[in-house]
């Protein structure tokens, strides 16, 4: 009787034991159990621990942004070359030489004495462009010539006076870039004076005509000083001027001040 009253209570026990208990699960092979060492071994060699290797795309990225900073301070350099450039570009020139005049009666020329002046910019300098700094400038220009000719009792007189605006475009040499070839294009006016007097009596007719003015020359500034930034302007140059049907030809040279 008490064997079989100690088996009914027991079996319920068991399985009441059996169903409160935390079922134990395997674990998956694939993710092993990690211990304390292999925790520190993997964390060496994680990317955040691990120490950057030298590769050429990182090396390449060092040249590329090198190369890019050079650019730039070659850029800023070309932007301040004229801060420190103690010349000015402007000129100032008395001219002379000989005025080969179209002839209107047919012959070659009529050569005449001829003066005159000009006032020299290098608007270059103002474009911030190292090649274009004294490559580029102009003229303002007025020359004179004049021819008197006849006998006693009937003379002609004609005074011929141009005034000229011409840009240039000069192609310079030497370490200095003080002398230079260039060519010429502008264009302007020409005031003509005739008179013609017979006896007592005088005729005079006047004009105006726009004229293209063209060439060829060689041009200098020559240093004076090492002190002072004055220089010895002068040039040889050919041009014609071409008023209406008729060129006249003007060959001589000029010298001057440039600062």
């Amino acid at each position: 009787m008490k064997t079989a009253a100690m088996n009914s209570w027991l079996l319920p026990c068991l399985l009441g034991g059996l169903a409160l208990a935390t079922p134990a699960l395997a674990q998956d092979e694939d993710a092993p159990y990690t211990y304390p060492d292999d925790e520190k071994s993997e964390e060496e060699e994680s990317p955040r621990h691990r120490r950057p290797h030298s590769s050429k795309e990182d090396t390449s990225d060092d040249y590329r942004r090198g190369d890019e900073e050079e650019d730039e301070k070659e850029e800023d350099f070309d932007r301040m070359a004229g801060l420190d450039d103690p010349n000015t570009g402007i000129a100032f020139e008395v001219l002379g030489g000989a005025m080969l005049l179209s002839s209107p009666r047919g012959q070659f020329a009529d050569v005449l004495p001829a003066v005159g002046g000009r006032f020299t910019w290098e608007f270059g300098r103002i474009l911030n462009v190292e090649a274009l700094r004294e490559a580029l400038w102009f003229d303002v220009r007025y020359t004179y010539a004049g021819v008197r000719e006849g006998t006693k009792l009937i003379i002609g007189d004609t005074r011929l006076h141009y005034a000229t605006i011409a840009p240039a475009y000069e192609l310079t040499f030497g370490d200095s870039k003080d002398y230079g070839a260039y060519v010429q294009v502008g264009g302007g006016i020409t005031y003509q004076q005739t008179s013609l007097t017979v006896g007592d009596k005088m005729t005079q007719v006047d004009g105006l005509k726009s004229l293209i003015q063209y060439g060829i020359g060689l041009r200098g500034r020559t240093r004076v000083s090492s002190v002072s930034n004055t220089r010895l302007a002068w040039r040889i140059e050919l041009m014609r001027f071409r008023r209406g049907y008729m060129d006249d030809t003007f060959v001589g040279a000029s010298l001057g001040t440039a600062f």
